[in-house]
């Protein structure tokens, strides 16, 4: 039996997101040390509205990808999707994946590396908006 995991942005991209004004209410975060180099994935166990980790100098938020692309897409009319490219004519050696980010109808950027995934794709496209169009 297969388990499905969800799929969270990564560090960089957590910190690039808490930049750029992420701030929902989330239980799962990243937590560094004093040089904040490197991120601890934390997940909360308990909620108290009193807690609010975007705050701290030492935690950023760790959305999942498809609620990252939906704050892009809400707040800043960014839609991000990977879409398939299969890598021979009959599909034998399965798809490479890419990504186009759009805003209202206009193409602003396909990706120019191909990934194994679909949410590796996705996690490069969120990342791509944060450095180069926010």
């Amino acid at each position: 039996m297969t388990t499905i995991k969800e799929d969270y942005v990564s560090f960089e991209t957590a910190k690039l997101l808490k930049e750029k004004g992420f701030n929902e209410r989330l239980l799962t975060f990243y937590i560094t040390d004093e040089a904040k180099k490197e991120g601890c994935f934390q997940l909360m166990a308990f909620t108290d509205d009193k807690i609010d980790n975007n705050h701290s100098d030492h935690c950023y938020l760790a959305p999942t990808l498809q609620m990252a692309m939906k704050w892009l897409r809400e707040v800043h009319s960014l839609c991000v999707y990977s879409i398939p490219l299969v890598t021979d004519s009959d599909g034998s050696a399965g798809c490479l994946w890419g990504y186009v980010i759009s805003k209202r109808l206009e193409t602003l950027h396909k990706s120019e590396c191909l990934f194994e995934e679909p949410e590796q794709a996705c996690g490069e496209a969120i990342k791509y908006c944060l450095e180069n169009l926010i």
